[in-house]
């Protein structure tokens, strides 16, 4: 309404300010005009006061000339009549009726003459009607006295029409000034009647131009933040009151944004995060267009090793260029977030002819190049799970379109890894049997469905004798489930340490009849930083009369120990109470050599893997020696698994194993078997030989 730099926009720049000073204009204004028509109202009753007495006066003194005209007309009758009786009966009435007149216009304040008592022609009617009388006596004898009465009775015509002129003039005057307090009044009242209404518009105009819209504006700016647009601009008011409070809303809403920043998207990447990515895409299939998506679950392969190898500012790098990779090859259409620690979900339109598998491996492909993180250059793959929906369907809830593309995430890592594979309603059977075990194992313990079972392990060095401790379960629906099914349910359901307590009591329950043999023991990564298991496993062995020096404690390189310090510390407490420890699954993985350095291992079990192809690939010799020539070099005895046939044997033993276990011996046999097993040992020994 004002410029912002304008002494009114200063003043009038508060509602308050505008409102009250609006209303006590209007106020002021109003008392104003009603001062003005009460002043012009006592002025207008004194002036029609003034007016009726004047009109009084102009009326009298109409009378009174009319009666001064019959007295004269009555005058020159009598002059002229024989009947002196009759006439002078109306003189008498004449001369009394302007005597009436005469003394009505006296009490009404009119000056009836100016002239001395001696000239005043009504000061002695009776004596003027008497000399009437007295010529008609005379006749002719009279002349001079009729003369006389002419004479008088034109000087009171001439007095009476003074008077007449006098009153009207008069009447006229206050005629003249009714008529001007009036247009006065009608002027003071139009004039303040005209600037009430200018000041009433002026204030409409203010409200509905200026403050209105600004409080409407205000309100949809509140309104769109109560219902959670956080991208509108509060922008700047002129009222003070809107201005106090635009600048706490504006603070709100940045505040409120950054936090929706951080609620949605990921810290150490700035990508989205899953809450994000679940809004977005349940947008996108909410339209009932029918335009078809692949969502996927991207799962960066063995991702643990890099944050063990390199540290975990290294992996959140190489997890937001790993991001970033799959960003530009999806494109602008594409939605990307990290929704774990290594694992980011991916949305893409899809045209007619284009499944969600394409683009998937076209990934696979883009994460298979290695970074550069610093001074390093690292490679990894990824595993995808892709499902193919199309937007309007009402049985596409993003929960459940990411739990298929992890059953296909699952499916991919269940085959080699660095692969994508799509979703199909087979993987949800799978995955409802995989909950069923992770329900029913809890169940196995009280109905005695565990067992163990025993596999020899045999020395090429000495005639001793050890077996190996495994569990089985035999499922009354399923039958027996392996042990690669059921231990996996066991750690996603959280039983892993039940299971873990129960094998260890039910195998040294059966080693404590096998004084001399050793006995390995399979160790879950949860069980090492589960409180309490170093005591527990002390406890454990004194209750069945076992030392520690008897027991080979089993763990796999999945654990990372040199990242995973109450790991380190628990083996290293077990090793120093006696308890021998051996690193499984020995060459599978980069991370073994970190691990050997981090850790003095008591034994190193090569993985079947790495024996299995002796005689075939003359690669695998080589790889064969090197491994077992890393692990002599430690210290470290060395168990080659999967001697499934007699030609392995030589090889593994040429290499410098120290201990042999595989079906060319024997498979796992129940506790039973195993006394009898050792008892016939010399055929075995023989075979070794």
């Amino acid at each position: 309404m004002f410029n912002d730099n304008s002494k009114f926009s200063r003043v009038f720049a508060s509602l308050e300010t505008r409102l009250i000073g609006a209303l006590a204009l209007i106020v002021a204004l109003t008392v104003l005009l009603q001062v003005v028509t009460q002043r012009e109202a006592y002025a207008l009753r004194e002036q029609s006061a003034a007016l009726i007495v004047s009109s009084a006066i102009a009326e009298n003194a109409d009378q009174f000339a009319d009666a001064v005209d019959k007295l004269r007309m009555a005058t020159n009758r009598g002059l002229v009549a024989s009947d002196a009786g009759g006439s002078s009966d109306e003189l008498t009435d004449q001369a009394i009726a302007i005597g009436d007149q005469l003394g009505r216009l006296r009490s009404s304040g009119i000056t009836a003459y100016e002239s001395p008592q001696a000239v005043n022609p009504f000061a002695e009617l009776d004596r003027h009607v008497a000399e009437i009388r007295e010529i008609q006596k005379h006749g002719a004898a009279s002349v001079p006295l009729a003369l006389q009465v002419e004479a008088r009775n034109a000087a009171m015509a001439a007095l009476a029409t003074r008077i007449v002129d006098r009153a009207h003039a008069q009447r006229r005057n206050a005629q003249r000034l009714l008529a001007a307090s009036v247009g006065r009044w009608q002027m003071l009242v139009l004039i303040t009647g005209t600037v009430t209404i200018l000041v009433v518009l002026l204030a409409l105009f203010d409200i509905t131009r200026n403050i209105l819209p600004a409080i409407r504006r205000m309100h949809g700016n509140v309104q769109r933040l109560a219902e959670g647009d956080l991208d509108i601009e509060i922008g700047t008011f002129r009222l003070k009151e809107l201005q106090a409070l635009s600048r706490p809303l504006e603070t709100f809403r940045q505040n409120a944004r950054a936090v929706k920043n951080l609620a949605f998207s990921d810290p150490a990447t700035g990508m989205p995060n899953r809450r994000a990515f679940q809004e977005a895409v349940a947008k996108l299939l909410a339209a009932s267009d029918g335009r078809r998506f692949a969502c996927m679950l991207v799962d960066v392969d063995r991702f643990k090793h890099v944050n063990d190898d390199y540290g975990h500012a290294a992996g959140d790098e190489l997890v937001r260029l790993i991001g970033e990779r799959i960003k530009a090859q999806l494109g602008k259409g594409g939605i990307v977030a990290r929704v774990g620690g290594d694992e980011f979900a991916a949305c893409i339109p899809l045209d007619q002819h284009t499944q969600g598998i394409a683009h998937a491996s076209r990934i696979v492909d883009t994460v298979r190049p290695s970074f550069c993180l610093g001074g390093y250059a690292v490679a990894v793959t990824c595993s995808i799970g892709v499902v193919d929906v199309t937007a309007g369907r009402h049985d596409h809830e993003v929960d459940d379109i990411l739990r298929n593309a992890d059953m296909a995430l699952y499916a991919s890592k269940k085959s080699g890894r660095n692969s994508a594979t799509a979703f199909d309603q087979s993987m949800a059977q799978e995955r409802s049997v995989d909950r069923a075990l992770e329900k029913d194992l809890e169940f196995a313990f009280e109905r005695n469905q565990l067992r163990m079972v025993y596999q020899p392990i045999h020395s090429v060095i000495d005639d001793s004798q050890e077996v190996e401790a495994l569990v089985r379960w035999r499922h009354p629906e399923l039958g027996d489930v392996p042990p690669s099914s059921f231990i996996p349910a066991a750690e996603r359901s959280g039983l892993m340490v039940r299971l873990g307590e129960w094998i260890i009591e039910r195998a040294l329950a059966d080693f404590a009849h096998w004084p001399d043999l050793h006995l390995s023991i399979n160790l879950s990564p949860l069980q090492l930083q589960h409180d309490g298991f170093s005591g527990f496993l002390l406890d454990a062995c004194k209750r069945h009369g076992v030392t520690p020096h008897r027991l080979f404690l089993e763990v796999t390189e999945s654990l990372s120990i040199e990242r995973n310090t109450r790991a380190l510390l628990t083996l290293n407490l077990l090793r120093t109470l006696g308890f021998r420890i051996a690193l499984d699954d020995f060459g599978t993985g980069y991370s073994s050599l970190s691990m050997v350095k981090s850790f003095k291992f008591d034994r190193m079990k090569l993985d079947r893997s790495l024996v299995m192809d002796l005689g075939q690939d003359p690669a695998s010799v080589a790889v064969l020696e090197a491994a077992v020539t890393m692990a002599r070099h430690v210290g470290a005895e060395v168990v080659a698994e999967g001697i499934s046939e007699a030609h392995l044997i030589g090889a593994t033993k040429s290499a410098g194993c120290t201990h042999l276990q595989g079906y060319y011996y024997s498979k796992p046999i129940e506790a039973g078997e195993v006394p009898g097993y050792f008892a016939n040992a010399q055929d075995d020994l023989a075979k070794v030989a």
